[in-house]
Order: C-alpha cells, then sequence, then structure tokens
C-alpha cells in the first residue's frame, strides 16, 4: 500500500483555504467569507476547545443582567490555536449568514451542549437587542491609544469608518435621518463615498452633499470645512466617557444595547514591556465592564501566556477572570482530524508496520525529554507519516525560533503537516517524513530574519541539489543547525547534534533501518566546512570559528612541508607507546629476589656496555627494515643478553595525517589563546575536539603497528606471543642466564641472615644457607677469595659479583665477606691502611674498604692454645671470635709489665717491645704471633 492511499482526504487536492492560520477581523469580502466557511467546517470542537467555548458562554449567560460580565483570557503557546478559537466563537455568536443561506451554527460540527448554550444566547438576544460580535487587534489602528483602537474594532464590527471623527460624523447623518440623501447625492454627481468620507475635511462632493441636506448648518462649501473642524476635529486620544458614548452610540439598537462580545486578539503582543500600555488597557476593560450596564458586554482576549504570567499582564488579573488555557494536545487532535484522518483500510497496515519496526522506533531520541514514549504506540496511526518524536522536536524547535510568536509561517503546524505528508505520498507504507523537512521549509524565513547564516543557507540549498552524499550532507547540517538552536535554548530536554541524533531524525524507511545511516554520517560530517565537532557533537561553524579554521589550516599546510618535525614527532610517538604498553619493565631473579632493570633503547646503535645490561632494542618500519634488525640479532650470538623489537610500518599515509592535524589543532590552541567569548569559547572547544579525535586515531594506528610487533633473542631467535609486554619479559628472562651464567652458585633468600649473623662474630653463619662446611670451602667464599687476591676496594668487589657474569644480590657478597672475616681468611683496612676489627666494619663503609687474603693459617690446636692464654687474664672467648679479643689480651699484659716494674729499687721494667710487633700485625698473623710467643 502505497502512502497516498491511506488519507481520507488526499492531500494533493484537499487544500487549505487559510493556510492554517486564523485571521481575526470582521472582514465580509467573499474571500474572507470563504476562509470562515472552511474554518467553521474543520474546526474541531474537542478538548480543550470544547471545555473553553463551554465554559465561555456558560459563565456569559449566568452573568446577564449583572453589574458586569467578567473577561475572558485565552492563553496557549504560538500556534496552539487561540486566535483559531475566538475566531470560531465571534462567527458562531452572531450565527453569521452566507449567500446560500447557510449559517456558522449550521455548519460547525459542535457538541450538544454547546449548540444548547448557542440556541439559549440567541434566545437572550431577542429579549435584550440582539447579538453582536467585533473582533480585531489594538495593533492594528489608532497606535497610542488603546481607547480609540478598541472603537476602531467596534466601528468595523457595524459598518462604521474607522477613524473615530469620520465615525462620528456619520453616525450624526444617521440620526439626523440624512445619511442616504447625503450619500444618494454624493454618488450621484461621481464621487466615491468611501473617499469622500476618509477625506471628508476636504471633500467637495461631501460637502456639496452637505449644503443641500442641510443649508442652515451648511452654510457654503467653504463653510463645511471650518464647521466639520469644529465638530469633529481629529485627535490622538479621548476620555474614558467619549469612548463609552462612542459604543453605545454604535451599538445601541431601538434603546437597547445588545448581547455583545469583543474579541481582542494577542492582547499580549500589543502590550509587550510597555506597562503603560498594560495599564489603558486595564483602564479600557474596566471602564466597559462597570459602565455599560447589564451584564452584556464581554471582553475576551489572548495571549501567549497565562494572564499571570508576566508583571504587565499581571494588572489585568482583576478584569479577566475567566482563563482557559491551551496545550500541545488541542494542536494535535486538529491536526489529526483535518489533515491526517486514515481511512479504515489503512489503520491495521500501519498498525503493524509500526510493530514490526518497533525496535527502530524506540530508539530515537532515546535519553532526551522528547524520545519514544509508551504512551506514543497508541497515536502512531494517528500521526503517520509523522512520528511522534518528531512531532514533538518540531513543535519544539518552532518555539525557538519564533520566540516572540509573531510569524505564523514558522509557527504554523497545521500548513507546515499538510504540506510534509504531500512529499512521501508515493512511497510505501513504512516511510515516514524525516525532521530535516522543518529546516527546508523555514529556511528562507529564517535566513531573512537573520536567524540562519547566509553561508548556511546557500550551501544546504545548494547541496540539495548535488550528489546523493551532498544532499544527505545539506538534510544533516539542516539539523545540526535546528539541534543547535533547541539545545541552546532549552538544555532540559537533553538533545545534542551527535550521530545518532541526526540518524534517529533523518531515516525515512523503517524497514531498511537507520544502520547505514549511522555509519555513513560521521565520514561525511568531520569534514563538513560549515560543522564542527565538540566532544561527540556537531556545531554550525561560527564567524569566530572560521578564524580559528583558518588559523588551524595554515598551520597545517606549514607542517606538512616540515618532515622532521612531523618524524621527530612519529619517534616520540613510539616511544611513549611502547612505554605505555609494556609498562615499567624489570625483572625479579631467583630465590634471593634479585631487582634486574631492562633498559629500553630506541638508538640507531648500541651502547657499549650492552653486554653489561639487559636492553630492549626498538626499531620500527620507518628508520630501518625488518631484515636487518634479524640480522643483527643473528650477529649478535647466543651468548648476548639484547632484547631486540621490531616495529612494522604500517598505515603511514594515516599516521602522518594525524600527527599533523594534532600538532595543527595544538599550536592553533596555543596562538589563538583562551577566547572570552561564548563563540570563542565553543571555537576552541572545537579544536580540542579536533585535536583528541586525531589523539584517538594516532593512538589506534600505533596500536596496530604494535600489534605486528616481533621479538628475538640474541642469535635470531624469535619469542612469538600475542602480548608485546609478556614477550619481552620472556625474552629478557631466557636473557638473565646469560648475563648471569653464575647467579645460581649465590642465589640463596639466607644470605641477609648469614651476614647478621657474622656480623656477631657467629662462627657458623653459613649454616643460614645451608652450609656446615669450612668458608674456605663454600663455592660463594671461594668466588670473593679469588677475585680479591691481592687485595680489592669493597666497592669493586661488590661491582664485580654484582654484575655481568655473576649477578649476585648485596646481601651474598656481603655476607661472603663477613664470613671470611670472621674466619681469618681475609683481613679489613680502612682508606688510612689502618686494621678493622671484624665486628667493628658498618656496612655503610664496606664500599671504601681495602680487602686483602691472609695467607697464614690457624689451626683449630693453635687456636684452642690462644684462648687458653686468654682464660689466664679471665678473657674468655668463643671460636672464631680470638682476633677481636687480641687487643684486650695485649693491653692486659702491658698493664701487668708496668706494674712489675719501675724506677729503682723496682725491677727493671719488663721488654715489651715484642707486643708491639703483635699488636701491629694483624689476622691470622697477628695470631700465630701471639701462639708462637706462647712456645717461648
Amino acid at each position: 500500500m502505497l502512502n497516498r492511499d491511506i488519507y481520507q482526504k488526499d492531500p494533493k487536492t484537499h487544500r487549505l483555504v487559510n493556510e492554517g492560520v486564523a485571521s481575526v477581523n470582521d472582514e465580509t469580502t467573499e474571500q474572507a467569507l470563504s476562509v470562515l466557511r472552511y474554518e467553521l467546517d474543520t474546526f474541531v470542537c474537542d478538548g480543550q476547545y470544547a471545555e473553553g467555548m463551554s465554559h465561555i458562554l456558560q459563565t456569559y449567560l449566568s452573568n446577564i443582567g449583572h453589574s458586569q460580565q467578567p473577561g475572558v483570557w485565552i492563553s496557549g503557546f504560538y500556534g496552539s490555536g487561540k486566535s483559531h478559537l475566538v475566531k470560531m466563537l465571534r462567527a458562531l455568536w452572531v450565527d453569521t449568514k452566507f449567500d446560500d443561506g447557510a449559517t456558522a451554527r449550521g455548519i460547525a460540527h459542535l457538541p450538544q451542549e454547546i449548540r444548547d448554550h448557542f440556541k439559549e444566547l440567541s434566545v437572550q438576544g431577542k429579549r435584550h437587542g440582539g447579538l453582536h460580535a467585533a473582533s480585531g487587534t489594538l495593533g492594528a489602528g489608532a497606535s497610542g491609544s488603546v481607547r480609540l483602537a478598541l472603537l476602531r474594532i467596534i466601528f468595523k464590527s457595524v459598518g462604521l469608518p474607522e477613524q473615530y471623527p469620520v465615525a462620528r460624523f456619520v453616525m450624526w447623518l444617521k440620526h439626523e435621518n440624512i445619511l442616504d440623501q447625503v450619500r444618494e447625492h454624493v454618488e450621484k454627481h461621481g464621487y466615491d463615498w468611501e473617499e469622500e468620507l476618509d477625506n471628508f475635511y476636504v471633500a467637495e462632493g461631501l460637502h456639496d452633499a452637505l449644503v443641500a441636506a442641510k443649508s442652515k448648518l451648511f452654510a457654503s462649501p467653504s463653510a463645511c470645512v471650518e464647521t466639520l473642524n469644529n465638530l469633529y476635529p481629529y485627535v490622538q486620544d479621548i476620555s474614558s466617557d467619549e469612548m463609552l458614548k462612542a459604543i453605545r452610540d454604535a451599538l445601541t439598537r431601538d434603546g437597547k444595547f445588545p448581547l455583545t462580545v469583543i474579541v481582542l486578539d494577542e492582547v499580549q503582543q500589543y502590550i509587550g514591556e510597555d506597562s503603560q500600555r498594560s495599564i489603558d488597557v486595564q483602564e479600557v476593560v474596566e471602564a466597559c465592564s462597570k459602565k455599560i450596564e447589564g451584564g452584556k458586554l464581554l471582553f475576551v482576549g489572548t495571549g501567549q501566556t497565562a494572564v499571570t504570567g508576566t508583571a504587565n499582564l499581571k494588572k489585568l488579573e482583576g478584569r479577566f477572570t475567566i482563563r482557559v488555557e491551551l496545550s500541545d494536545t488541542d494542536v494535535d487532535a486538529v491536526i489529526r482530524q483535518v489533515i491526517l484522518a486514515k481511512t479504515p483500510e489503512a489503520k491495521p497496515v500501519i498498525e503493524a508496520m509500526m510493530q514490526t519496526n518497533m525496535g527502530e522506533i524506540a530508539r530515537h531520541l532515546d535519553g532526551t525529554t522528547i524520545g519514544h514514549r509508551q504512551d506514543d504506540i497508541p497515536y502512531f496511526p494517528q500521526d503517520y507519516p509523522i512520528l511522534p518524536v518528531r512531532r514533538r522536536f518540531w513543535d519544539n524547535s518552532l518555539r525557538v525560533l519564533d520566540q516572540t510568536g509573531t510569524d505564523s509561517q514558522l509557527r504554523n503546524q497545521l500548513s507546515m503537516v499538510h504540506k510534509v505528508i504531500q512529499t512521501n505520498m508515493d512511497k510505501e507504507v513504512g516511510n515516514v517524513v524525516a525532521a530535516d523537512y522543518l529546516y527546508f521549509d523555514s529556511a528562507d524565513k529564517l535566513l531573512q530574519t537573520r536567524i540562519l547564516p547566509r553561508k548556511v543557507h546557500e550551501k544546504t540549498l545548494s547541496w540539495c541539489k548535488g550528489s546523493a552524499d551532498e544532499q544527505l550532507m545539506a538534510r544533516a547540517c539542516g539539523l545540526v543547525f535546528l539541534v543547535n538552536k533547541l539545545a541552546s535554548s532549552n538544555n532540559e530536554i537533553g538533545i545534542r547534534a551527535t550521530t545518532d541524533t541526526l540518524a534517529d531524525l533523518l531515516v525515512e524507511d523503517l524497514p531498511k533501518g537507520s544502520g547505514d545511516l549511522r555509519a555513513k554520517l560521521p565520514g561525511l560530517l568531520d569534514d563538513c566546512e560549515l560543522l564542527m565537532k565538540v566532544g561527540d557533537e556537531y556545531r554550525i561553524q561560527t564567524e569566530e570559528s572560521a578564524a580559528w579554521t583558518d588559523e588551524f589550516l595554515s598551520q597545517r599546510s606549514n607542517l606538512a612541508n616540515e618532515a622532521y618535525r612531523i618524524e621527530a614527532e612519529r619517534d616520540d610517538r613510539i616511544r611513549k607507546k611502547f612505554a605505555e604498553i609494556t609498562g615499567k619493565l624489570a625483572l625479579i631473579q631467583g630465590k634471593s629476589k634479585v631487582h634486574r632493570d631492562i633498559f629500553p633503547l630506541f638508538d640507531a646503535q648500541l651502547p657499549t656496555d650492552a653486554d653489561k645490561k639487559i636492553c630492549v632494542w626498538v626499531r620500527d618500519g620507518w628508520s630501518i627494515d625488518e631484515n636487518s634488525v634479524l640480522a643483527e640479532a643473528r650477529q649478535a650470538g647466543t651468548q648476548s643478553p639484547t632484547v631486540f623489537v621490531f616495529i612494522p610500518k604500517r598505515s603511514a599515509d594515516d599516521l602522518r595525517h594525524h600527527l599533523i592535524e594534532c600538532k595543527a589543532a595544538t599550536a592553533t590552541r596555543e596562538k589563538r589563546g583562551v577566547p572570552n567569548t561564548p563563540e570563542g569559547t565553543e571555537a576552541r572547544a572545537a579544536m580540542e575536539t579536533t585535536k583528541q579525535v586525531s589523539e584517538a586515531k594516532i593512538n589506534e594506528l600505533l596500536n596496530e603497528a604494535f600489534s605486528g610487533a616481533r621479538v628475538f633473542q640474541g642469535g635470531g631467535t624469535e619469542i612469538l606471543g600475542n602480548d608485546l609486554h609478556d614477550m619481552i619479559q620472556e625474552t629478557a628472562k631466557n636473557a638473565l642466564h646469560r648475563l648471569y651464567p653464575k647467579f645460581d652458585i649465590g642465589d640463596h633468600p639466607g644470605w641477609s641472615k648469614v651476614y647478621e649473623k657474622a656480623r656477631m662474630g657467629t662462627p657458623d653463619a653459613l649454616k643460614a644457607v645451608g652450609d656446615d662446611g669450612e668458608p674456605a670451602k663454600n663455592p660463594v667464599c671461594k668466588e670473593v677469595l679469588s677475585f680479591i687476591a691481592g687485595g680489592k676496594k669493597g666497592a669493586d668487589i661488590r661491582q664485580h659479583l654484582e654484575g655481568s657474569h655473576y649477578g649476585w644480590s648485596r646481601d651474598a657478597v656481603d655476607g661472603a665477606l663477613q664470613v671470611l672475616l670472621i674466619a681469618g681468611l681475609i683481613r679489613v683496612q680502612d682508606d688510612h691502611g689502618k686494621p678493622i676489627d671484624a665486628k667493628a666494619l658498618e656496612r655503610k663503609s664496606i664500599g671504601k674498604a681495602t680487602f686483602k687474603v691472609d695467607s697464614a693459617t690457624v689451626t683449630t690446636a693453635q687456636r684452642i692454645q690462644i684462648r687458653k692464654l686468654f682464660q689466664k687474664l679471665g678473657i674468655k672467648a668463643k671460636q672464631g671470635e680470638e682476633p677481636s679479643f687480641v687487643p684486650q689480651f695485649l693491653q692486659q699484659v702491658l698493664d701487668l709489665a708496668d706494674k712489675a716494674g719501675g724506677d729503682a729499687p723496682k725491677p727493671v721494667t719488663p721488654d715489651t717491645k715484642m707486643l708491639e710487633d703483635i699488636r701491629l700485625s694483624a689476622g691470622n698473623e697477628q695470631l700465630l704471633a701471639l701462639y708462637n710467643r706462647t712456645r717461648v
């Protein structure tokens, strides 16, 4: 089924006579009556329209005979049907008759309750001088005087000239019963009656007629000028009493004032921000309501907001106490019945199609206040081919585009809906109207009102005539403009011009879905000259943003010609990406948990000490080819600890492009600085988005390159895997065995305890590493002794045994030194050459101390004899602690020598030179010297 087959009335042939805009006035021309008849025939007196009209009539009827009638205030947003309602009220009030005998009440489709009210109104009218209605806008004439503006409306409603002095003159002619005579005379002599009245101060034909009809008052044509000026002078304002007299004179019939409604349309627009106008309107309405007796005169005013909505309107609160508020619901009901009414056969087809495509429909503008709602479902068949989400989008956009409510072209939804459904009549059911129609329907008017930038207007309309991609870009740009306007005016809606939002509003073929649009839009819009991107949101370019764009293009052009800057940026990015992927490279080796640093290198050559540490040598395809890297790895040999990494060259042109974009965006932001205007702030944010998008693409492209990275061991063996970090870690672990082949000898977690025990002089400290043997036979101690040989600084010993080949822990090296000292296999001196006791050697001093291998050997038996010698002086030394007690022993012997002799007559003091010789020796030599003296 085609869309054209679903309507009760073919939109192509069913014409909107009034173009959807109700004009409130008392015109009686053939064209005006034709429009009125159409409006009566299509009047949907339902919902708030019916409730409002019923309330107005019921209140009026109940107040006839009272002192005054309460005024009526009808409010509603732009295009809600206020003017239409009051125009219908005015026509139905007097039951306007047409040339064919039809009447307003006979044409309109009214609820019975309202028909009954109008019937009662007619009955009351026969008792009180008939029915009368006047309508118009105060702003249509007599600018500056509300009283004269009101009189113009009333005068026109009874066929009098609208100008106050002329109307009074005509009413005088009627009172004198000479109106027909004067008019006949004027027209008989070839003058136009209306033209003569317009110029009645100087109208020769009129003056001649007055002389003929009233020669006593008008003695001659020349005397008419002065007389008319005196009797009916031109005035800029009148008093309230003069106004009331004129109203009574104009409307009274046979001495009775008729039941009258005066409709004042667009009162709020007339008052605006002018508080004096508000006061004048209040005074005029109050004077008429109170002074025209019998509760016969009803004022009906209209405005966009409630009568209490603004400070100026609030002044009218006491005069307009009956309030009728219209809403979107009433407009929707009118549109559904007048324009979108469907045939019975079409409804099930539309319902089935909607249910099938509910998944697509339900996602539209999700997360906004105008998105899909569950209660939309019953209205789908009625609103089709317009989706409820798009109706709400249009409603809100129209209010933003015409905030004053003065532009009927922008706020006329009825006319727009009538036109838009004609655009897809030849498509299958399932094809809905896209939301961008509003933009193209309003573009010219928006340009005239300077809401739409000329460049946007010209480009979008030009692209509409181009390729399919250009047409889509034009439609998307139009929507971006509308969404931007709506979002900036109403944050609560939560709508943003993202790819998803645009696709939601652009999709037409519901069965096909919006997937293709969502995929295609980013590629078109990211490069569109009319748009800039802020985060994931598109914005229309402004003059300020254009200046930023020009600067960006200049920076980009400069960078494109400076290859070295881009190469340096690329190399820096590769280094950062490598660090990001691999993190801090390090290993923990063995049971002793020795920390091993791994050194990433990006230079063209390895450092000279590459054989003494684990280097991760990273090269990329922009500087060297893969085969060369593999050849170097093989050449390095199977003993090399170096890890060779190669990053392949991929998407080189794309990477270069995005590097240029990123640097250009950064340079632009730095040069343009921080703006102080909203447009500048938005442009800076857009440039930040450009930078972020480029950063993301650079990151993506580098990830792609690094995903193909290859890792080689020295010798050329490739380490396979999916994670570069893990691959490097595995290769580095293998390299540890190459760099530290003797590591296992000293790998034990107990070396820290060995050091602590040896520091306290414990001779069996090696038990902490599971060794019960002699220190000289311990493999670690043997390596230490071998390296010390003729003597080495502690720092050199540490560096040698902690470095390549060994890689031992500091605890292992220091522990072995301390054990050897306690065992007397080595001795230590400070940096001045003085011996240091093993227990007195602090760890922080090991690096500066000098260690030497002690060549002398003290047997166990000899040590026992030495300890016995100590015991003679009360010194108790344990095994292995003998060297530390020698200084104490020598001092006590020297004290005894001093006591054994002295000056005469005391014996000669014993010779202690040999004690000094022993004191000057150290280590095992000192113990042996002491032992040998005990043998003498």
